[in-house]
């Protein structure tokens, strides 16, 4: 209980040095710190709210402090702080510019969009589906090749697998026995395999079972249904409601995703194991054991039975499944915490928390594979507060192209060339400075999209676009579309492949011009978009 709420903390040596704050007590006996650069004012109770756990591995504790504050602002409802002339009198508030007033009356579920250009592609936007897919924030989710199944992962520790409906149940295509792919001296009777055809449904634990009982009774899924209702013009259900797999066997976060051709699935998780799973299996197929935190990991997109893994120990690891051991590596590189290869498989990109970005030439010669550095680039701007490299958050390549998009702490997209690493765009408006947020692309490359910290979806289109205030330089872009996705910090989104509707009877009531959304956040939320294109 406190008895003196003016009273300056008891001990001054635990307050963080160099941030600037003003103490006092809230009515519940709250201490509620407030920025004096910003205004901002954050209780210590919010502050408690979940942070991006890489970041808060390495951060000091004035960067834990403003992060910290920085969820807590972005999450709050509260409205938006007037600037000294709308408070002298209204007339001085800018007016909303004529776009913005087509998002008006355009039907339940409309999302409104943002954006500089003078039109917008995305306004005609709708949410046409919510589910509640975790407990806590989902930091990493991935759709397959095929476009059939989405998992996600999060704080939770808990892996799920996600169908797409009017693809189809994707067993038909699992014509293998694949507990024995890549099992080590497991009997097929050893592995209780999913019999194809039989629908699923879920223990408690996380595994499944058949859909009846051994009297041939219908047993009730423990798993419910997980579809929030929403109001929306164009309801839409592109997520089967309830999970199509649950694995249960990491201890703590998964940190990322991998789906391999056969839809085999890696998860890498701060419990230091990478564990392999396949949907028809209920257990993992084969966990791999790291020394630190696994922040990425991802299949050889030539030889399945090849994964690469980058770690907080320094090292980027290159595993034979079949052999459960690592066939090359490279230490000292610095924290890894981004990674990808390219789709031929021979360049392998890796990020650090320094911002620093290296590529490597990955080889396969006569059964032994070679990694050899080839170049590096520190991540940052030229000059200003920029100049020093920040945490990179994400690296994806640019469909047929020789580029790639590398996510930063410094709210910066950066496009490089993949051979010579020169940069050759720059997208701006999103905000990232301590989240692992990872930008992706469409499927065929005309837009960049990426999760905010300011509970946004940020779009670009990767034409270049002559910025009159930058002095004509080409190589940034602020022209992005943005609308508001979820109540807290969106940490992924990705673009739903269009191709992958031309098979279903959606396809026949709407064009295959409309291009979905998918996003998740620190709710735990996923929330799918749809640009409804009239025809």
């Amino acid at each position: 209980m406190v008895e003196n709420r003016n009273s300056e903390p008891s001990d001054p040596e635990r307050v963080p040095s160099g941030v600037p704050w003003k103490n006092f007590f809230d009515a519940d006996g709250n201490l509620i710190v407030k920025n004096l650069d910003t205004g901002e004012k954050t209780s210590v109770k919010d502050l408690e709210r979940p942070i991006d756990p890489v970041f808060l591995r390495f951060a000091t504790q004035e960067e834990q402090l403003s992060a910290a504050m920085t969820v807590s602002t972005t999450n709050s409802q509260g409205k938006p702080r007037t600037s000294f002339f709308e408070r002298v009198h209204p007339s001085f508030v800018k007016r909303a510019p004529f776009r913005d007033k087509k998002n008006v009356a355009r039907g339940a579920g409309h999302v409104k969009i943002n954006t500089k250009k003078a039109e917008a592609a995305f306004e005609n936007l709708f949410i046409v589906q919510a589910l509640s897919a975790h407990e806590g924030p989902i930091w990493a989710l991935k759709l397959n090749e095929k476009g059939n199944l989405l998992a996600t992962g999060g704080q939770d520790a808990v892996l799920r697998v996600w169908l797409l409906c009017g693809q189809g149940s994707p067993e038909p295509q699992w014509n293998e026995d694949y507990s024995q792919v890549f099992a080590d001296g497991k009997k097929t009777t050893d592995i209780q395999k999913k019999s194809i055809g039989a629908e699923p449904s879920f223990s408690s634990s996380g595994t499944f079972s058949s859909s009846k009982d051994t009297n041939g009774k219908d047993i009730e899924n423990s798993i419910t249904n997980r579809e929030i209702r929403i109001q929306t013009k164009h309801p839409r259900q592109v997520l089967k409601p309830q999970p199509f797999r649950e694995f249960v066997g990491h201890k703590l976060d998964i940190l990322d995703i991998a789906w391999s051709k056969n839809d085999f699935l890696l998860s890498a998780s701060m419990d230091k194991t990478v564990r392999l799973w396949h949907p028809s299996v209920n257990e993992a197929l084969r966990k791999f054991q790291h020394s630190d935190f696994i922040t990425t990991v991802h299949f050889h997109p030539m030889e399945e039975g090849i994964f690469i893994s980058g770690a907080l120990d320094e090292k980027l690891r290159v595993w034979d499944i079949a052999e459960k051991k690592v066939v090359t590596f490279k230490d000292r590189l610095g924290l890894i915490t981004a990674s990808n290869v390219s789709r031929d498989g021979k360049h392998l990109l890796v990020g650090t928390y320094k911002g620093i970005c290296k590529s490597f030439h990955l080889n396969q010669d006569q059964g032994t594979w070679t990694l050899q550095q080839v170049n590096e680039v520190e991540v940052c701007s030229r000059r200003g507060k920029n100049s020093k490299g920040s945490k990179i958050s994400g690296i994806c390549f640019k469909p047929n192209s020789e580029e790639f998009l590398v996510s930063s702490n410094d709210s910066r997209l950066r496009c490089y060339r993949l051979e010579t690493l020169s940069r050759t765009c720059k997208y701006l408006g999103h905000r990232n400075f301590c989240s692992q947020i990872h930008p992706c692309y469409s499927e065929d490359g005309e837009y960049v999209l990426s999760g905010s910290e300011d509970r946004q979806v940020y779009i670009w289109n990767t034409e270049p676009h002559k910025v009159a205030e930058n002095n004509g330089k080409t190589d940034q872009n602020e022209y992005c579309e943005h609308f508001i996705a979820q109540n807290c910090i969106v940490s992924c989104a990705i673009f739903v492949p269009r191709v992958g509707w031309k098979k279903t009877k959606a396809a026949n009531d709407r064009a295959l011009n409309n291009r979905v959304i998918i996003t998740a956040g620190y709710s735990g939320e996923i929330r799918i978009y749809e640009n409804v294109v009239q025809l």
